[in-house]
């Protein structure tokens, strides 16, 4: 994103975004010690000294992206931050940043927008995000993006993957093993996905559409699945009794039952 870009939010406030350096990296530390405390926990998945959190403002390693936001007219008092850092090839970790008094307004989606951008622009494929369970307004901004669990869940924590070329999120190119879409409505691993993963497998979960989140399948809707298609397994546990997963099953059974474990 070159230069700056200024947009208007939900509440009538006009905002502008740009691409953040190293003297950015004090208002970024502000912007941080200024979050609530439930705010911090959100971004960081924890409590956070204000040491720590000046620490994490650094933009490092190499590779790092930073966006931030500022109210328009006061461009030195950040509303918003979101980057994303290297994590291996083809892929990068995402984050946000919004101020309370700003949350709510679709800054964290424009800012996402942005760093999907940025990120396709650059040549990644993946970008992965570390969510608690608890942090609703994050999985909600992720949702479009149909994301899958790229790791198991932690407790309460979350790898969730999307893809920065749009569609489902590509595979990993250089992993070793089988691909294996697992799809089921739980958060966590069951012992036969446990196994599969210890196997040295390469397992990517999907919990399937949900109406009630307006989380849709790209393979009923448009035919297109990338990890479908290109998985060597598909493990097949969604509720048939649910007319949307039982949509994606019918697709799965016509179009690689060959493929297809239950």
């Amino acid at each position: 994103m070159p230069g700056t870009a200024e947009y208007q939010l939900k509440d009538g406030r006009a905002v502008v975004l740009r691409t953040a350096g190293p003297d950015d990296v004090p208002a970024i530390a502000a912007l941080f010690t200024e979050l609530s405390p439930e705010s911090v926990r959100s971004r960081f998945n924890g409590a956070c000294a204000p040491a720590l959190l000046a620490r994490l403002a650094r933009i490092a390693p190499p590779g790092t992206v930073s966006i931030v936001a500022a109210a328009a007219g006061d461009p030195g008092h950040l509303a918003a931050e979101a980057r994303y850092a290297p994590a291996g090839t083809g892929v990068a970790e995402l984050a946000l940043a919004v101020l309370d008094r700003y949350q709510g307004t679709g800054l964290g989606h424009l800012l996402l927008g942005e760093l999907v951008k940025r990120a396709s622009e650059s040549g990644l494929m993946r970008l992965q995000a570390v969510v608690n369970l608890t942090n609703g307004p994050m999985l909600h901004l992720l949702e479009p993006y149909g994301w899958v669990l790229a790791a198991p869940t932690d407790l309460s924590v979350a790898s969730l993957e999307i893809s920065a070329a749009g569609g489902m999120p590509a595979w990993p190119a250089d992993a070793p093993g089988q691909r294996i879409l697992v799809e089921q409505r739980s958060w966590f691993d069951g012992d036969r996905v446990a196994a599969l993963r210890s196997g040295g497998n390469v397992v990517r979960v999907c919990l399937g559409p949900r109406g009630s989140t307006g989380r849709g399948c790209p393979l009923v809707s448009s035919g297109v699945c990338r990890l479908a298609e290109e998985a060597d397994v598909i493990v097949a546990l969604l509720p048939r009794e649910d007319a949307d997963c039982a949509a994606v099953l019918d697709a799965h059974q016509r179009l690689w039952c060959r493929r297809l474990a239950t």
